[in-house]
Formats: structure tokens, C-alpha cells, sequence
């Protein structure tokens, strides 16, 4: 019979370093990246991230081509910045819907937000950090195809006029891909804290734009009520705000095009940070074991 003995050792106190929840947030925010890119997963799952980039940035490689041969940015097809939001607004619809629930969703299903909530991260910290990881990769979508632009058309000499020129269209790129990033972030996390099933989610962000255009033309155009009634339509709200950062005025598409700026600005404001309130709203009211 083998004998079985216990050596007292005591008490050690850990010695490691401490990280605190800026640092948990981070690590949080690295691996949503990955998840929702579909990195070190199947590659079924890198399917639809993959899509939606491609979509961001094959337009942009296209006209930076053209202007490599045709450096004249009125021969590019191409007559202003804001118009490329237009040959990615089908990414940003695609990642929105089908692919950003893929970041919270999963993680009540599975029973993982109850253990981030017992690590340093408290549900605010939780929704940020995830945010966060949604907004980076739809700002790579938003941002890095135009700023790439930019760049290729200066170095064609096809670009802004002298530097006030380019500091202003920089700007104008800035702006505009944040607001775009932060909206349909802000959305896709609203709608995503309503259930668990990703499935779901997608349906509810999917119907739920495709709806609102409907509703928002339909009463503006077809029932003649108001061109204000445009800005009910979720997914040309944002773009028509592009074009406002811009100083453009999308007149090839009315009624939205007829809406005063400070209407069109204010009412994104005020749709973000209603989304983002109603997001924390549920996140607070979530109930988890342990």
C-alpha cells in the first residue's frame, strides 16, 4: 500500500505582474478581433470577413490602378471621396448584420460572459471593449480604403491642391469613416443585446434596415408627408451624412437629399447614442450565474 503524505509548504502570495481592467479591455478587444475576423477558426467562418472586405477595398485597388495610367481625378469615375462610401455600403451591411453579433452573442450562449464578468471587466467595461472591436474592424472598412486612396492619388499628382487642400480632405476621411464605423457599431450592438442566437440578431439587423428604408422613402416620397421622414431610413441616414462632411448634397437620391445638415447630423447623433444607451440599458439587466 503506497503511502500518502502532505508537506505543509504555506502560503504564497503571487508575485507576477498585475494588470488591472484597462488591460483585461484590451485583451478582450484583441480576441473579438480575431473571433469576428474568423482567425484561428475554420475556414467557414472566414468566409463572410472575408467578403466584406474584399468589398471595402477591390473598389479602391481599382481606381488606384486607373490613376496609375489616368492620373486625373476627373476621368476616374470617381468625382469625390464621398462617392466610394457608396461601392461599400453592401460590406458594411454584410458585417453589420451577419458577422459583428457574431461578437456578443456568442458569448452569452456559451456561458463566456459570466466569466469576463468575474474577471476585472465589470458589464460596462464588457460592452466597451467589445465595441471597440467591432468599430476597429468596421473603421479598417470605412477608413483604410479612402485613405489609401489619397495617398495613391498624391503620389499621381491626382490628389487635393496644397496642403490646406489635403489637410481638409483628410479630415472630411476621418470624420466620415468614424461616424460611419461608430453608427453601425453602435447599431449591431443594439440589436445583438436582444438575444443570444446570433441567427437572430442577423434576421433582426437585416430585416430591420431593409424596413426602415422602406418606411422612411415610402412615407417621404410615396405618401408625400415630409422629406423628413427620409431620415427614418437607417442605411441612407449615415451615408447622406458622408456627403454633408463632404459639403455635398446628395441630390441624385431625394427626398433625404432635401433635409436640412443640422437635421441629418443630429439625428445620427442622436440615433448612436440611443443605440449605445440601449445597449448598456440591456447589458445591465442580463442576469448570470455565479
Amino acid at each position: 500500500m503506497t503511502e500518502a503524505r502532505i508537506h505543509d509548504r504555506g502560503y504564497h502570495a503571487y508575485d507576477g505582474p498585475r494588470h488591472g481592467p484597462p488591460r483585461a479591455m484590451v485583451n478582450l478587444s484583441y480576441h473579438t478581433v480575431q473571433r469576428v475576423l474568423g482567425l484561428k477558426r475554420s475556414n467557414w467562418q472566414k468566409v463572410l470577413p472575408a467578403i466584406a472586405l474584399f468589398i471595402a477595398f477591390v473598389p479602391a485597388v481599382v481606381f488606384i490602378g486607373i490613376a496609375a495610367f489616368l492620373p486625373r481625378g476627373e476621368e476616374l469615375g470617381l468625382n469625390s471621396t464621398a462617392n466610394y462610401y457608396g461601392f461599400i455600403t453592401g460590406a458594411l451591411f454584410l458585417f453589420a448584420a451577419f458577422v459583428a453579433p457574431e461578437a456578443v452573442c456568442t458569448d452569452r450562449r456559451s456561458g463566456m460572459l459570466e466569466l469576463y464578468l468575474a474577471s476585472p471587466l465589470s458589464r460596462d467595461t464588457y460592452l466597451v471593449a467589445k465595441a471597440a472591436a467591432i468599430a476597429a474592424v468596421l473603421g479598417t472598412m470605412t477608413l483604410g480604403p479612402p485613405l489609401l486612396m489619397l495617398i495613391a492619388y498624391t503620389l499621381a499628382d491626382a490628389g487635393p491642391d496644397g496642403v490646406t487642400g489635403w489637410l481638409t480632405e483628410l479630415g472630411r476621411i476621418l470624420a466620415s469613416g468614424t461616424a460611419l464605423a461608430v453608427f453601425w457599431t453602435a447599431l449591431s450592438l443594439a440589436v445583438s443585446s436582444l438575444t443570444s442566437r446570433r441567427s437572430l440578431a442577423s434576421v433582426g439587423i437585416f430585416v430591420g434596415l431593409l424596413a426602415s428604408s422602406a418606411v422612411g422613402d415610402g412615407l417621404a416620397e410615396g405618401a408625400e408627408v415630409g422629406d423628413s421622414f427620409a431620415l427614418l431610413n437607417l442605411i441612407g441616414l449615415p451615408f447622406e451624412a458622408v456627403f454633408r462632411i463632404f459639403g455635398e448634397g446628395d441630390a441624385v437620391e431625394p427626398p433625404i437629399g432635401e433635409v436640412d445638415t443640422w437635421a441629418i447630423f443630429a439625428t445620427l447623433i442622436g440615433l448612436i447614442v440611443s443605440f449605445g444607451a440601449f445597449a448598456r440599458w440591456r447589458y445591465q439587466r442580463i442576469e448570470v450565474t455565479g
